[in-house]
């Protein structure tokens, strides 16, 4: 008898260990949500992290509970808001878009021309396949994607990246960010949400910018 099964309450039903085909059954669940507009980027990241921790069926009942029951899913919900063709640009000043929408490919451009831009991709609604990526072109100006934690990152070009080299292994099946960098007269930056203190920021950019000179 485990500890658990000791303490239970006269009367009450045991919690039941979650298996991983339930525990697959959650993430497939939680990935359909996002297909439909459910969910964002960073809570698909948040909740499959959890999913795979999860050690007993009423964790995993909770993780999804505010989610409708698969055959009560409505059809996909796509967003109409500005922006949702997956094309973003800064001309002659700064631009920030909290909540940034991929094409229907699951692909976002972003360009700064004349100015810095500035996407939060913590907010952005997940591609149905999991994995976003991201072309980023700064060309007279930087361009800063704030990526949410949890997620499996990959850079590739002129890119910097500032998430605090992602100490903490991201879980199985975690969702993709691709992001290709070029760089011009600026710099492409990739970020995490809770960004470090400006000290600390303001010494890795003056290192990085010394070995550009080296």
């Amino acid at each position: 008898m485990t500890a658990e099964l000791r303490k239970a309450t006269p009367g009450t039903e045991p919690r039941v260990r979650a298996s991983d085909a339930e525990r697959e059954e959650v993430v497939e669940r939680l990935r359909e949500a996002t297909a439909e507009g459910r969910l964002t980027l960073e809570e698909l990241a948040d909740r499959c992290e959890a999913a795979y921790l999860a050690r007993y069926r009423d964790d995993l009942d909770r993780i999804a509970a505010d989610l409708p029951a698969p055959e009560a899913a409505s059809a996909p919900v796509h967003g109409t808001a500005s922006g949702a063709t997956g094309i973003y640009r800064s001309k002659g000043g700064d631009a920030t878009y909290d909540r940034p929408e991929p094409d229907a490919s699951g692909r976002i451009t972003a360009t700064s021309g004349l100015g810095d831009l500035t996407l939060n991709l913590a907010h952005v609604r997940a591609p149905s396949t999991g994995e976003l990526r991201v072309t980023a072109k700064a060309w007279a100006g930087d361009v800063r994607l704030i990526v949410p934690e949890g997620v499996d990152l990959r850079v590739k070009g002129s890119v910097r990246d500032r998430t605090g080299k992602r100490k903490k292994p991201v879980p199985k099946d975690a969702p993709r960010v691709h992001v290709t960098g070029t760089a011009v007269l600026g710099d492409v930056v990739v970020q995490s949400p809770r960004g470090r203190s400006s000290w600390r920021e303001w010494i890795e950019e003056a290192v990085d910018t010394a070995l550009d000179f080296l």
